[in-house]
């Protein structure tokens, strides 16, 4: 392919030609032998093979947005003939970043650091490593491909909580409901036996006693589980910077949710983490992204609990623009009457505030460092 260079040498030999048949000045048939000669005589350092085995290496593999993260690119030459400080392209995300690698002689092995930082949110893609093979004068180029891209997650900006202040009880167990189930945990009371019942729930000693068949019952029990959705709607926020917060506090949440050893998860449009560790949903707030025509906030968490009927905590994260907040308590309708719902506004710059309104409280978050804050308070 040839280079900015190249392509002005390749021009000025066809003009050089051009202007030799009009005019038949010699000197101009003469420029454009040597441009072409001079063209040709690059081939070859193009057909050079070059045989490489490279590897990428990050640190760390997840990263929150402004922190440092360092990139190791490690080349072995497999190849019979050295390569002098071979030129790598290497893109992360949208920017471009060009290594020097040191010479590669046969068989041997280098490597290059590379230390990037003030990544924005979201899940970008580190390489290829792409190599570029040039001729001495830089006519021609071609570039080989050395490994394939890394994904490297950058999860935006989190504050450490010290309570989601739900009043839920840990219990890595589960917390006994008033549910009645014929298989868990906890033991509730002996019945008499029904057609279709399993028979190893059958208590044999209680069955002799009474002259029937007695089986065990139980509580239905569950863990707690902190599902947050967020409203991806544009129009709902003021700002991208509105937005970053309101993914901030998702992420927090979830964060301290992962900590304080719920189940979690996290819905935001057509972007749904249901019922995976915490590193996973974390994972899913590198990807959200705000969705034009998404469904309003009653719908939105009508969708949510109808995806996770188990969930215990219910934390809905939208921004200053969102004009159908009293509409909340019909989405409420579908869930329990035991699980708690915290609406949370993202107001860049108002003054934060926790309210208790129909069925729910209302925060308004002005900063992130402001949010343990009104957690606690809602305790």
């Amino acid at each position: 392919m040839p280079s900015p260079t190249g392509r002005a040498v390749i021009a000025l030999g066809n003009a050089a030609w051009v202007g030799a048949a009009y005019t038949q000045i010699v000197e101009l048939r003469l420029i454009a032998i040597m441009c072409a000669l001079t063209v040709l005589l690059a081939i070859p350092w193009l057909l050079i093979p070059m045989r490489v085995r490279a590897a990428l290496m990050l640190r760390p593999l997840r990263a929150v947005a402004g922190e440092r993260v360092e990139i190791s690119l490690t080349a072995t030459n497999k190849g019979r003939l050295s390569l002098w400080q071979p030129l790598v392209r290497m893109p992360v995300g949208d920017r471009d970043t060009w290594l020097r690698m040191p010479t590669l002689p046969p068989g041997e092995q280098g490597s290059h650091e590379l230390a990037v930082d003030d990544l924005e949110r979201g899940v970008l893609d580190v390489g290829p490593a792409t190599a570029v093979r040039s001729d001495p004068l830089g006519l021609l180029r071609r570039t080989v491909r050395w490994c394939e891209p890394a994904e490297l997650y950058v999860r935006p900006k989190m504050a450490m909580l010290s309570t989601l202040g739900s009043g839920q009880v840990q219990d890595l167990e589960g917390v006994p409901s008033d549910r009645m189930s014929m298989s868990d945990l906890a033991f509730h009371a002996l019945r008499e036996y029904v057609p279709g019942d399993d028979l190893r729930h059958v208590h044999w000693r209680s069955s002799a006693r009474a002259g029937e068949l007695l089986v065990r019952q139980y509580h239905d029990t569950r863990r707690n589980h902190a599902t947050v959705v967020l409203d991806p709607r544009p129009t709902s926020y003021r700002t991208d910077d509105e937005y970053e917060l309101a993914v901030s506090i998702a992420a927090s949440l979830i964060l301290c949710a992962a900590r304080e050893e719920y189940d979690v998860s996290l819905v935001s449009g057509t972007e749904a983490v249901v019922g995976l560790p915490g590193g996973a949903a974390l994972d899913g707030t590198c990807r959200v992204q705000r969705q034009p025509g998404a469904d309003p906030l009653a719908p939105a968490i009508n969708r949510a609990v109808t995806l996770v009927p188990e969930t215990s905590l219910l934390f809905v994260v939208t921004g200053a623009g969102a004009e159908d907040l009293e509409d909340v308590p019909a989405g409420l309708v579908a869930v329990p009457a035991e699980t708690r719902c915290i609406v949370l506004r993202a107001a860049l710059r108002e003054a934060s505030s926790m309210v208790r309104q129909r069925g729910h409280d209302l925060g308004t978050v002005g900063s992130l460092p402001e949010l343990s804050g009104l957690l606690v308070a809602s305790s």
